[in-house]
């Protein structure tokens, strides 16, 4: 056999099993319940507001607060891209 055709041989079967790969999904608790990341999203973002308003002098608030915001937002912004998108018709 020539080099050429083992090379198109070898190419030919070298993407035999990709597609279990990528049949192989990640399921969290954001993709499955998108509605329930979204009030704890909010409800983390609420707090963080609550921690930064009443502890203005503790620096242990102030970032307890930050953190607890960040979290909130990095949360409802994916539980937002993970919601059912609604058709127009």
């Amino acid at each position: 056999m020539s080099v050429r055709k083992q090379k198109r041989k070898a190419a030919k079967h070298s993407h035999k099993h990709l597609d279990s790969k990528k049949s192989a999904k990640q399921i969290g608790f954001v993709s499955t319940h998108p509605r329930a990341a979204m009030f704890t999203g909010s409800s983390l973002i609420v707090i963080g507001l609550f921690l930064l308003i009443t502890g203005m002098g503790s620096d242990a608030k102030f970032g307890l607060a930050m953190l607890s915001m960040a979290i909130g937002t990095i949360i409802l912004f994916f539980a937002n891209s993970a919601l059912p998108k609604k058709t127009v018709k």
